[in-house]
């Protein structure tokens, strides 16, 4: 979360880790992160379209990444397509944003604008099925 006070908050309330189901890994997979046993609270990671054989066979060997959901259709045509991953994954894998740094005070009002200028945000999501396609909104918002 931008706010400081609910990115604290949520860090600490974590996620007990699922049993293994030995689900593959592909572009469009949505998962939990986490640092450890039980760790996972609100971070989640998506696998990009790109993505090399040799990632995919490395996500899921920690029991924290289980996915929970996948965007469904063509992914290489999809709006993630869209989303700049040029940072790629976090280090010390990666030339991505320091998780931990996130947390910090001005880890959204400093640290990631001035590090990571060509980052994404996602500024709200539903879940289709529970607010519905209509009223307000219109499928090509989704």
């Amino acid at each position: 979360a931008k706010d400081y006070f609910t990115r604290t908050k949520e860090r600490e309330l974590t996620i007990w880790d699922d049993f293994r189901k030995n689900i593959a890994f592909e572009p469009g997979t949505i998962s939990f992160a986490g640092s450890g046993h039980d760790s996972r609270t609100t971070e989640i990671f998506i696998v990009m379209p790109g993505a090399t054989k040799e990632q995919l066979n490395k996500f899921g060997e920690n029991s924290w990444e289980t996915p929970f959901a996948v965007i469904e259709g063509d992914v290489e045509k999809s709006a993630l397509k869209k989303i700049y991953s040029g940072y790629g994954d976090m280090p010390p894998w990666g030339k991505g944003p320091d998780s931990n740094r996130i947390y910090d005070v001005d880890g959204y009002t400093r640290y990631l604008p001035k590090n990571f200028p060509k980052l994404d945000y996602i500024d709200r999501c539903y879940v289709v099925d529970e607010v519905g396609i209509g009223g307000d909104f219109s499928e090509g918002e989704f």
